[in-house]
């Protein structure tokens, strides 16, 4: 597993009511780089959270990227069985986007 996770950010002082915008800016994001989201879920152990699954069109391999509000938690990963040349490549450069755009650094 490949996870970089977004440290000592902003996001635990989000309220509530702006959750859904930074999931749109999560989502433009996905977009801005070429990314489909072909799933857009919560994660049964995580309660409240954002989970999303995102491919490169017409490729193997998954990034997924998950937001968890109540504990102000952002985190790339790559399962083992989902790797990719392409997912290996961007993974980085998309969490340091993420912490460059919510005050954080990546860990």
């Amino acid at each position: 597993m490949i996870t970089y996770e977004i440290l000592e950010n902003n996001l635990g002082s989000v309220k509530p009511m702006d959750e859904q915008f930074i999931c749109d800016e999560i989502e433009e994001l996905i977009e801005r780089f070429a990314l489909t989201i072909t799933q857009r879920t919560t994660l049964s152990t995580k309660k409240g959270c954002y989970h999303w699954h995102t491919k490169k069109e017409g490729q193997k391999g998954v990034l997924e990227i998950t937001y968890w509000p109540k504990h102000g938690r952002l985190w790339l990963e790559i399962a083992d069985n989902r790797k990719a040349e392409w997912n290996i490549e961007l993974i980085a450069e998309l969490a340091e986007e993420l912490a460059e755009r919510y005050g954080g650094q990546v860990g």
